[in-house]
């Protein structure tokens, strides 16, 4: 795999940034008895244009990435402030286990990985974030004062065994 990052000033990844909490539109389905009788039918029948409205302003925009300098920060926690999913918070450092009860919103996912920040300047506290929880909205990066937090869009390239395989996904990407 070859991941290749890129800083973005603010006025390369400032974009609709409105936080909404809608959830995921269901999809609608041909009913049970109809599958059955019919073996070979689609089964999903699509979203209708208002769910499909619905499920793009749900875009996450998963190609940006938040990343942090600790040399910056200056611990105004206007981050903290403006995070709709409360991701983020400023603590001391300590072990994971005890780390992850003292976050602004408890790190569940024990799977997912915290980032610890380097010690911040003023007081040696570190900033974590709930990656699991992150939504790449973007709005710490806007009110950060200091630019301490900034974005950074990312591209994940994966490499595919043999050369039509090679072939095959450069023609498509």
């Amino acid at each position: 795999m070859n991941l290749v990052t890129q800083k973005m000033g603010i006025s390369e990844w400032s974009y609709g940034n409105d936080y909404t909490a809608v959830t995921r539109q269901k999809m609608q389905h041909v009913d049970l008895v109809e599958r059955f009788e019919k073996l070979n039918i689609e089964v999903e029948l699509g979203f209708t244009p208002d769910q499909i409205a619905k499920e793009v302003a749900r875009c996450l925009n998963c190609d940006m990435e938040t990343h942090f300098a600790a040399k910056r920060c200056i611990e105004c926690d206007a981050c903290i402030d403006v995070c709709p999913v409360q991701c983020l918070t400023i603590t001391r450092n300590g072990e994971e286990d005890d780390l992850r009860t003292r976050l602004s919103a408890p790190a569940l996912n024990l799977d997912q990985a915290l980032y610890v920040s380097d010690d911040l300047p003023q007081t040696g506290r570190i900033m974590a974030k709930d990656e699991d929880v992150c939504v790449h909205c973007g709005l710490c990066a806007e009110r950060c004062p200091t630019a301490a937090w900034d974005m950074q869009k990312f591209e994940l390239f994966i490499s595919y065994a043999g050369e039509e395989a090679c072939a095959n996904h450069l023609t498509t990407a």
